[in-house]
């Protein structure tokens, strides 16, 4: 199941390598040849002003580089796709530029269809690449089992669970940090937990770039920093952000508080709740895990 989405990234990124190099040579070969075509397709809309050709190569120059860097790109990453996985935002940002300044252009400087076009082009071949790397990630995220995160989403959730509880992010007299028992939980719920646990921690990660107020990441803030960071979540006045840190929340504290420790803290050795249980209709199975 895992080497069938990495050998679909593998050949997506291969056949992107092969077209801009293609596309690549054809600029260098015929730059206003290039120019002429696109006008010619562009005119049986009737709505399109043709793009002048031009006799300046320096812009030339430029854009083959540009397609040689990006060619490199996508055949590094298609040569492995799971090791090479940080390169496809770097590989989409050059091609967000490309779309988004020729959208620009085609707004407020000519409407010509040559600009419309790459516009869309370069557009899809963003949402292309992003998708396989938000592909891999769900992939390897799945495969990588219940029980064992990314060193990233390990890192980030080991951050969390030290800011909202500290010091329950190590191991202590024997028993595993809390970030092990809550991934594990998150996983028995669905097989795609794991999944949204770490989306929800690249949010946080990536939210200061957002919502400020410290232009950083989560991971590299001080422990001061990031309490106060998730503070702003949960009183934020938007609804979205405040349930967000709240079932992030819910989620560590259930945890926090199922430990022994936690327990002893609060003078509650659990006698109540398995009085209730064992009393209940359910006393048998009750009894029988509690065993």
């Amino acid at each position: 199941m895992g080497d069938r989405p990495v050998d679909a990234v593998a050949l997506i990124h291969r056949v992107l390598a092969w077209t801009f190099a293609v596309v690549g040579t054809i600029f260098l070969l015929a730059p206003n040849g290039t120019v002429r075509t696109i006008n010619a397709v562009g005119s049986v809309f009737r709505v399109f002003p043709p793009a002048p050709e031009s006799d300046l190569r320096f812009w030339l120059s430029l854009s083959v580089a540009y397609m040689a860097l990006v060619t490199l790109l996508a055949a590094r990453i298609a040569a492995d796709p799971r090791a090479n996985r940080p390169l496809m935002p770097i590989l989409a940002a050059g091609k967000f530029t490309s779309s988004f300044t020729c959208l620009l252009f085609f707004v407020f400087s000519q409407p010509t269809f040559i600009y419309l076009l790459n516009c869309l082009v370069d557009g899809s071949i963003v949402l292309i690449v992003l998708g396989c790397y938000a592909w891999l990630g769900v992939v390897d995220t799945t495969a990588t089992g219940r029980d064992r995160p990314s060193a990233a989403s390990a890192e980030l959730l080991a951050l969390v669970v030290d800011t909202m509880v500290p010091g329950a992010a190590a191991s202590s007299a024997g028993r595993p940090p809390l970030q092990d028992a809550i991934w594990r939980y998150v996983g028995s719920l669905h097989r795609l937990g794991p999944v949204g646990l770490t989306a929800m921690l690249h949010a946080l990660e990536y939210g200061p770039y957002v919502f400020g107020p410290r232009r950083r990441r989560f991971s590299r803030m001080n422990p001061a920093e990031r309490e106060l960071y998730l503070a702003s979540w949960e009183s934020s006045r938007l609804a979205p952000r405040r349930q967000f840190l709240h079932a992030l929340k819910l989620i560590v504290m259930l945890h926090a508080y199922e430990s022994r420790e936690a327990c002893a803290t609060i003078g509650d050795d659990g006698s109540h709740l398995r009085d209730k249980l064992l009393a209940g209709p359910n006393a048998a199975a009750h009894r029988a895990r509690m065993a």
